[in-house]
């Protein structure tokens, strides 16, 4: 059988699940799930590949919602990702109950077409990428151990190729104080809460002297209990972004020290926490190349990065960072709709959505195939992400 021959076989696996695999997008959308705890969708994605006859295993790599299915034999490894968490407030406004579901598409599809092809294909369900870094988990645990090439797909209201994902760090900062009441005796406190709104506002001033391709920001978690109550504890989580690794180590200092200084003029107590680093996404252009070549045999033109554009920051630069990979997207909107919003939550289960999901099944199971038939192809994708390329 020719790759043609197979490519069709592939497109034509795909629509013979689009019932069960809208069904469990949509299933997932109704019941959104957060960081690490995303149970009801893990278990669904894993019993329904289960009634397809594959052996999932489940909690991979100590991480009780994250599963591991393998397929094929002999030749290169390729990896499907799937994410399936949600946000806080908004459920899916990152539509993630779509990626899961077209990771497991394009797994079975590939399955289904690996016969005379030496080459095995291994999904990964991967929780926790809104919070908690759960691919950074993964990959410690040996999911991605003898992995060639990483593929996945992201919703969004615009089909780009290279999408600029930022490297990003969270700071949980924490200020302890001392209780007293706020009228009697408020000289026998210490304000903890002065000394975050102090080192927020230093650090909201700091933003206008930020390089215009990094970002600040973040929320207030706790900032008191009682408003005549002097504030014994306050705290807040931030998120700082840079597509450039030497500069976002510049400004974790800097944004470390607007709260320290704060909490030594309020005689608050600082404790900071770091999180560990989401590295910038490395799109891989031989494997980025491919993706494109099969969106456009399924009708859909992928587009290069604007300049102003950033995407925000995700698990999958871990991934890059170590392994050649793609974080291609795929248009759910009939126009701009931003993401991490209520709108872009209700977009997550169209009918636009649910085609969008399915052609991106077929795309990432095409490119799975591509590398395994074409050691050229995986050739040049390795000497890209190890710098060699020509």
């Amino acid at each position: 059988m020719d790759a043609a021959a197979r490519k069709k076989r592939i497109s034509e696996r795909v629509e013979m699940r689009a019932q069960a695999l809208d069904r469990l997008a949509l299933e997932i959308h109704a019941r959104p799930e957060l960081a690490f705890e995303e149970r009801f969708a893990a278990t669904s994605l894993a019993d329904y590949l289960e009634s397809e006859k594959v052996s999932v295993q489940r909690g991979a790599a100590g991480l009780e919602t994250a599963f591991l299915a393998e397929a094929g034999a002999g030749g290169p490894l390729i990896a499907i990702l799937g994410e399936y968490d949600a946000l806080p407030g908004i459920g899916h406004g990152c539509g993630h109950n779509l990626m899961g579901t077209a990771a497991v598409g394009a797994f079975l599809a590939v399955r289904d077409t690996l016969d005379g092809v030496r080459g095995r294909v291994r999904l990964i369900g991967c929780p926790a990428e809104e919070r908690g870094n759960g691919k950074v988990h993964l990959m410690k645990g040996g999911a991605f151990e003898g992995v060639d090439a990483a593929l996945m797909y992201h919703p969004g209201d615009r089909d780009e190729i290279d999408p600029l994902m930022l490297a990003m760090v969270n700071l949980d900062v924490e200020l302890l104080g001392k209780a007293a009441h706020a009228a009697a005796e408020p000289h026998d406190g210490v304000n903890a809460l002065d000394g975050l709104v102090l080192g927020w506002n230093a650090m909201s001033a700091l933003r206008l002297l930020v390089r215009s391709d990094s970002r600040i920001h973040g929320i207030i978690t706790d900032g008191g209990k009682a408003a005549n109550i002097i504030p014994d504890r306050a705290a807040a989580r931030l998120m700082v972004r840079s597509p450039d690794n030497t500069y976002l180590a510049e400004l974790r200092r800097r944004v470390l020290a607007c709260f320290e200084g704060a909490a030594i003029a309020t005689g608050a107590e600082l404790r900071p926490m770091w999180s560990e680093v989401c590295e910038v996404v490395n799109t891989n252009r031989p494997l980025a190349e491919a993706f494109a070549e099969n969106a456009r045999t399924l009708g859909r033109t992928m587009q290069a990065r604007r300049p102003s554009d950033t995407h925000g920051s995700t698990d999958m630069g871990n991934v890059t960072t170590a392994i050649a990979g793609i974080h291609p997207f795929l248009s759910i909107t009939e126009g701009p709709v931003p993401g991490h919003s209520l709108a872009f939550t209700e977009a997550a289960r169209t009918p636009r959505a649910l085609e969008t999901m399915r052609l991106a099944a077929k795309a990432l199971a095409m490119t799975s195939l591509d590398v395994m038939a074409e050691p050229a192809l995986l050739k040049r994708a390795k000497e890209a992400h190890d710098g060699r390329a020509a």
